[in-house]
């Protein structure tokens, strides 16, 4: 009975460590076999999944099953920046320059700085469409700048 309830938290633990990732199943096959899902219920599943086949690790030391170094905690620390920041980094854009501007760039790690704040500038409009615009729809008109 002991050992059961111990396989199963043991299962459980490390099906919940796989939800350190942006989209809450991270890599492994709950992942690939789930895509396009929505929902806590599946976010469950996919990594419960992951923990009892055990392959979350394999995924990330071999860049398996839906993992890129770095890719999804980085941008899921940027769509939290740019969330946190709408009304500042607004100022930013629309003056071309500015902290949350360079922050942001640093973040994306933008080669060409001078180049991205510029485009952002340019695109002001178009990224804060309306005054109830969200951070969500924000970041999509970022990312689609930076490519």
């Amino acid at each position: 009975m002991n050992k059961k309830v111990l396989a199963v938290t043991a299962a459980l633990l490390v099906g919940a460590s796989a939800s350190m990732f942006a989209d809450n199943i991270g890599p492994g096959l709950g992942r690939v076999l789930l895509s396009g899902k929505s929902g806590k219920l599946w976010e469950f599943v996919g990594t419960t999944l992951n923990g009892i086949c055990g392959n979350g690790m394999f995924a990330i030391t071999f860049g398996t099953s839906g993992y890129e170094e770095g890719a999804e905690i980085a941008l899921a620390d940027t769509n939290r920046f740019i969330a946190a920041n709408m009304d500042n980094l607004a100022n930013d854009i629309a003056a071309g320059d500015g902290e949350y501007l360079e922050v942001l760039s640093d973040m994306l790690k933008v080669s060409d700085k001078a180049a991205f704040k510029s485009s952002l500038q340019a695109n002001f409009s178009n990224i804060y469409s309306s005054s109830d615009v969200s951070a969500q729809e924000v970041s999509a008109k970022i990312y689609a700048l930076v490519g």
